[in-house]
């Protein structure tokens, strides 16, 4: 389908031929020879621009989906534009992105590359694009809104917790004390720093990990500790943020968390967290049924700003600046499912 002619509107160089033919044919009453040099050949060229115009279709529109990432990084898009007419394509950027002038000429069809930078939890919109199309003559243009979008998503961000409320936890889940030694083997994924062997280690160059491994521990299969996170009207963000602290925490401890929150259930074993902070980039405020609550190992309660811990033997408050600025800040690689734990001047994969 076209476009419609009355969403044409004449360009600069449009009103100056419009303008020039106007002149032409007013002079043209005592000299036809400018009539024919001039009138005609405007004539033309209006009417093939806007008959161009009225052909062209919407143009097409295909960009590319960033991955997902915390506050703070960045993200490259690439949007693909393939139109039959000359075409300067405006991009939308939802209000939880900041673009980096997502705006360019890209002529018949081309590519669009932007940086946009993630900055609030959630699901924001790329898109969708606006092009201003134009004749191959410059004289006419329209705005074509077209259709489609991509999704950034945006992960909470993982605030510090406090990890001595849950050491009782963590020595729960480890299942005992172990008894016999059987062997030494290199550091490899889904290993926590808590099995390596330092002092065997240290005989090792630099960054040769090594990790002890027993045999039977008393106690068997090593338990899931549960994490349930709610929240007041307003307070999602502080709730979301607060509960992958805790998940973060757990997870250094090399302990499998199972996290219940208004938007869903997930498990999440060390090293394997993109779902839980899937689930926690969309979930919402509300609360969950009683039993789900009781059951719970850690309770996270979300209100304003603020976001509460309570456990079995008390309360710790955590205030969200304080969580931000000080402490521990945990993120988790994307390349080989490993966690990365940044603790200020140093750095460790587990």
């Amino acid at each position: 389908m076209g476009l419609r002619l009355r969403d044409l509107r004449p360009t600069r160089r449009g009103v100056v031929a419009a303008a020039i033919v106007t002149g032409a044919l007013l002079a043209g009453t005592a000299a036809p020879r400018s009539l024919n040099a001039v009138v005609v050949p405007g004539l033309v060229a209006v009417v093939a621009a806007v008959v161009q115009l009225w052909r062209a279709g919407e143009p097409a529109v295909e960009r590319s989906v960033p991955a997902p990432g915390f506050p703070g990084e960045r993200r490259t898009v690439e949007v693909d534009i393939d139109a039959t007419v000359p075409c300067r394509v405006v991009e939308a950027v939802g209000d939880g992105l900041a673009a980096d002038d997502p705006t360019a000429a890209v002529g018949h069809g081309g590519r669009l590359t932007y940086e946009v930078e993630l900055r609030r939890r959630g699901a924001h919109d790329l898109g969708p694009a606006t092009c201003r199309v134009t004749d191959s003559l410059g004289l006419f243009a329209a705005e074509v809104a077209t259709t489609g979008t991509a999704t950034a998503l945006v992960y909470p961000p993982v605030r510090s917790v406090d990890g001595g409320p849950l050491s009782a936890l963590t020595r729960r889940d480890r299942g005992g004390e172990r008894t016999s030694f059987e062997r030494l083997r290199e550091f490899s994924p889904g290993d926590t720093m808590r099995d390596i062997d330092w002092r065997a280690s240290a005989k090792r160059g630099a960054d040769e990990f090594v990790v002890a491994e027993y045999g039977d521990r008393a106690g068997g299969d090593a338990e899931v500790v549960t994490v349930t996170g709610e929240a007041a009207p307003g307070g999602a963000d502080a709730m979301a943020a607060t509960v992958a602290g805790v998940a973060a925490r757990l997870h250094d401890a090399g302990v499998t968390v199972s996290v219940a929150v208004p938007g869903g259930r997930e498990g999440a074993p060390p090293g394997r967290a993109r779902a839980l902070l899937r689930l926690l980039a969309l979930t919402g405020d509300g609360r969950l049924d009683a039993e789900r609550r009781e059951a719970a190992d850690v309770r996270v309660v979300g209100e304003g700003d603020r976001a509460t811990v309570s456990l079995a033997d008390g309360e710790v408050e955590i205030e969200v600046d304080d969580a931000i600025n000080g402490g521990r800040e945990y993120s988790y690689e994307r390349g080989h499912g490993r966690t990365r734990t940044r603790d200020r001047d140093r750095e460790v994969v587990a």
